[in-house]
């Protein structure tokens, strides 16, 4: 992190992300991204059935252990984790109010770190062969169904994964499931939308803004209604940004 982003970094009203291209990662920095893992991750990639999603594994949750122990301030080894219900990933009780979310798509991903306030971030890439019109028809609202089949149909895909990404980033954030929040709202066309949920195991109030990714779709979620900023970072072979 530089000057600034120490600066940010104990801010409310910020959430940082870090894109990763997980491929270059794997094959320029895997030693420093393996050495990061804690067992429990180390039991969750063993179970992936072949070597390449699980250097994608070691890629994404290296670079974001080695975040977290930034912002605690230890080495990425000594960041303890725990799950809450449903599986949230979150710091255990007692911690500093670092919250952070973790999305992968394809050889892809980033992660999002904030302070004080639960955060949920995903990301998506069109799919060739994707039943769209019977999937928002079937689990979308009528507002956000029109919304997506009203679309030119070359713009159709990239309008359902705005609404499909800002879904799935906010239930991460509230620690809940894509089953609970397919039904939800989440505004309209526009980039940002202040989410009010009050549905079983998805309640509170959200802000949700779409991303712009150098690769596929994406969303962000932070708790409360206050606006925020989005400081992107690319993480290098290198180290990071």
């Amino acid at each position: 992190m530089d000057a600034e982003d120490r600066t940010d970094q104990d801010r409310t009203d910020v959430v940082r992300l870090w894109y990763m291209e997980l491929d270059g990662l794997s094959a320029a920095d895997h030693r420093r991204l393996d050495s990061a893992l804690g067992d429990e991750e180390r039991a969750r990639r063993a179970s992936y059935p072949d070597s390449r999603s699980r250097a994608r594994f070691t890629a994404a949750h290296g670079v974001l252990r080695i975040l977290l122990g930034r912002f605690l301030g230890v080495p990425a080894t000594e960041v303890r984790m725990r799950c809450g219900p449903l599986g949230k990933p979150t710091l255990p009780p007692g911690a500093p109010p670092v919250h952070f979310s973790l999305s992968h798509s394809g050889g892809h991903a980033v992660a999002a770190v904030s302070v004080g306030r639960e955060v949920g971030v995903d990301l998506d890439r069109p799919r060739d062969g994707f039943p769209l019109e019977a999937f928002v028809r079937r689990y979308f609202s009528p507002a956000e169904r029109d919304l997506v089949l009203g679309a030119p149909p070359d713009e159709r895909q990239r309008v359902f994964l705005a609404l499909w990404t800002r879904k799935e980033a906010l239930v991460k954030a509230a620690g809940s499931g894509i089953a609970v929040g397919v039904r939800q709202q989440v505004g309209g066309p526009a980039g940002a939308a202040v989410v009010k949920a009050n549905r079983p195991r998805l309640r509170g109030t959200w802000r949700v803004q779409d991303l712009s990714p150098p690769f596929g779709v994406g969303a962000v979620a932070l708790e409360h209604s206050r606006p925020y900023r989005v400081v992107a970072h690319e993480w290098g072979a290198t180290g990071g940004s």
